[in-house]
């Protein structure tokens, strides 16, 4: 299963970069191909940064931050932050867009963060959180 796995994200990645490429080299002129590239690249880079959208799902339903590390969200409010303000001295959009997205959930990240760091899990099942809530209620102490 992680063979498959590993070659279709390989196929994925090789074929969809080697598709636009391709396509942008022989479809598209000079500025329509930097706008072209710079919009899906731009719309790559908030996917990236929407990411641990899940995880912070989990952290507020569990009230823990068990299931989301410190140091990516910090370094994902760094890096968002940093190109961000780069993006704004250099006037450009296709920087600015998805890494002022980026800045915005890296601090959204550390301050959920802030708030949940004492918390501790419900339990370690994520995906059967209400199954896991119920098991507890079934077993009684003795």
């Amino acid at each position: 299963m992680k063979i498959k796995t590993g070659i279709l994200i390989g196929i994925l990645d090789v074929g969809f970069f080697g598709a636009a490429l391709i396509v942008s080299q022989l479809a598209l002129e000079r500025e329509t191909r930097i706008n072209a590239i710079g919009l899906m690249a731009a719309g790559l880079n908030i996917v990236m940064y929407g990411s641990p959208l899940a995880a912070m799902k989990t952290v507020v339903m569990t009230k823990s931050v068990e299931y989301m590390p410190f140091f990516l969200s910090f370094f994902f409010f760094l890096n968002g932050g940093i190109w961000f303000f780069y993006a704004l001295l250099v006037q450009d959009k296709f920087l600015a867009v998805p890494n002022g997205t980026g800045f915005l959930l890296g601090l959204v990240q550390l301050i959920l963060y802030a708030i949940y760091r004492k918390g501790k899990p419900l339990q370690h099942n994520i995906g059967g959180l209400e199954e896991g809530l119920q098991h507890e209620h079934l077993i009684s102490p003795s």
